[in-house]
């Protein structure tokens, strides 16, 4: 790195954080902490998650559960969410000044709330709810405690995920920018940088493939690693891998990308706020291929015809640079995150006019493949195959490819290959398969899976009508039929027939399915509905002993289903 390229990119920098705008008193004062000691981020918002931006902020908790949570601000519960799943026990209160918070992983809710939920899973023999609650129905204070943190739902370990929404819109914006946080002063990192080469006429460094290349600095200044000008040629776009280095070493999510040519802003993202419709979009702004591969998360500075994502500006031909001289160029990234702290990188590439003026023509499809496009639906059939892609399904327009394979045992159908699993899809597709020589009496059973590594079955779903199976697919792949006639197991964890339950407070049940997935399950103790958490993630079910176990015997019996229809049933006397 030159002398000359320190002294800019640090004046480039300083200029940086003198201009950035602070976050409003006003806005700071709006809500207080819903903790009561100092924030510490295990997620940030907006970072890049496959299929979606991360909705919040994750709020660390000390790697324990029940800490207090804390109403941000006046407002009334709007809604509760439970689910074995997603946000797991999830509380949303709407304030008057036109924003909700939603506190999600939640270990249980308090007072009125908990009381109104735990009556309507009774009311519902339900453990899974997700309610709308009339306005005012349950009323909150600044600094009520609402509910205690925990790991429900799909948490990799305890934390409190936090949101704040605009209620109208409902799209959901930083909590940092309301003061939940002090600066921690420190940089983003940038870790790598990726050229690509975007028709049969460009390269880099004379070849046709995209180049990935490791980044180096420190204190916000950042210069190639080990590698000197590179030649590009025709049309080019750029990405770059990028984190934010919280305090404890944590990486998180950054703000704000920029990248100029030659000083001239090509491409600026600001995800500070977005609405849930868009989110899958981020399989378009990232490299999904990478992603999958090797779990590079590769941001393009790109903006795909079918890409709608909202946190795009000052972008100058979607992205696209067209390297048709004979000069150096500067290239500059500028990086930020929520508290406005800046990295920088500068590099300098030598430009070289295209060797062809030659383009592909979109009339030549290889053989074996169909055009896929997002302006208009797509259909492609084959004997025992039907498959649709409705319009906007797809981010751009591509070569759609299909391979059929030999059918595995235990299979009712060819194995079929659709395209490849390196293509995202943004909406649901319609795939159709025909059964061949399925039994009559296994059509219930039977489903869509999809194959995947040493070949793993993973169910797709499906239902079976007139010789074929029928199901919506996200991601592409490769699918055959196959039949799910084996019922879910159910492992008791702490009881057993005539056991003697005096010293226990809860009942604990692990239950599973091989293939299809847990549809429903029912607790009855003396023949009445109890309320069983379900964590998913452990396969969990737990009763807490509540005014239903009597003294002396108690039947209990636990009944669980499949999604198609196979069912396992365990009984226990329990002695308390």
């Amino acid at each position: 790195m030159t002398r000359r390229v320190i002294v800019v990119s640090a004046v480039f920098l300083l200029s940086m954080l003198i201009t950035l705008p602070g976050h409003s008193q006003e806005q700071k004062n709006m809500f207080r902490s819903p903790v009561n000691f100092p924030v510490s981020l295990s997620g940030s918002f907006g970072e890049i998650r496959k299929n979606h931006f991360h909705s919040g902020i994750d709020i660390r908790t000390q790697g324990v559960q029940g800490k207090p949570v804390f109403a941000v601000a006046d407002g009334y519960v709007a809604r509760v969410n439970v689910s074995p799943g997603g946000f797991g026990k999830a509380l949303y209160i709407a304030h008057p000044n036109g924003y909700t918070s939603l506190y999600g992983h939640l270990k249980s809710y308090a007072g009125a709330t908990a009381t109104y939920v735990r009556a309507q899973q009774y009311k519902k023999e339900s453990f899974a709810l997700d309610m709308e609650l009339p306005a005012g129905l349950i009323k909150v204070k600044k600094g009520e405690i609402i509910a205690y943190s925990g790991n429900s739902g799909a948490s990799g370990g305890p934390h409190l995920h936090f949101e704040i929404r605009e209620t109208k819109s409902q799209e959901i914006i930083d909590p940092l920018d309301f003061g939940f946080m002090k600066s921690d002063g420190i940089e983003p990192k940038i870790s790598w940088i990726k050229i690509y080469p975007m028709d049969e006429n460009a390269s880099v460094n004379r070849l046709p493939d995209a180049l990935l290349i490791p980044v180096a600095g420190s204190k916000g200044l950042y210069h190639l690693k080990k590698h000197d000008t590179i030649i590009l040629s025709g049309k080019i776009i750029f990405g770059i891998e990028t984190s934010d280095n919280a305090e404890g070493g944590l990486k998180t999510g950054v703000h704000a990308i920029d990248l100029s040519i030659d000083g001239l802003r090509i491409f600026s993202q600001n995800v500070d706020r977005f609405a849930f419709s868009e989110t899958r979009y981020i399989n378009s702004l990232i490299d999904y291929p990478a992603l999958i591969r090797s779990n590079h998360k590769l941001q393009r500075s790109y903006v795909a015809p079918n890409n709608k994502l909202s946190v795009y500006k000052d972008v100058k031909n979607r992205g696209i640079v067209t390297f048709s001289d004979s000069r150096k160029h500067k290239i500059q990234y500028t990086v930020k995150d929520a508290f406005g702290n800046a990295a920088v990188l500068v590099f300098w590439v030598k430009s070289n006019p295209p060797k062809s003026n030659r383009t592909a023509s979109k009339e030549n499809v290889p053989a074996g493949s169909q055009l896929f496009t997002y302006k208009a639906d797509n259909h492609f059939e084959q004997p025992g195959l039907k498959f649709d892609v409705p319009k906007e399904a797809v981010y751009e327009e591509f070569n759609f490819t299909f391979r059929l394979g030999a059918p595995h045992p235990g299979c009712y159908a060819d194995v079929y290959d659709l395209h490849n699993e390196l293509t995202p899809l943004f909406t649901f597709c319609t795939l159709s398969i025909k059964a061949n020589n399925l039994p009559a009496d296994l059509t219930s059973k039977a489903l869509i899976v999809s194959v995947g590594p040493n070949n793993r079955f993973v169910s797709r779903g499906g239902k079976y009508d007139h010789g074929w199976v029928t199901t919506q697919i996200r991601e592409f792949g490769n699918f055959t039929i196959t039949v799910d006639t084996s019922p879910p197991i159910i492992r008791p964890v702490n009881i057993f027939n005539n056991k003697k339950i005096t010293k226990q407070s809860s009942i604990l049940i692990k239950i599973s399915d091989n293939l299809s997935g847990i549809k429903s399950y029912e607790g009855r103790l003396n023949g009445k509905w109890i309320l069983m958490d379900y964590d998913l993630k452990s396969n969990l079910l737990t009763y807490t002993f509540d005014d239903l176990i009597r003294s002396g015997s108690n039947q209990f019996v636990l009944t669980v289903s499949d999604a198609v229809g196979n069912t396992s049933r365990y009984e226990a006397t329990l002695i308390r």
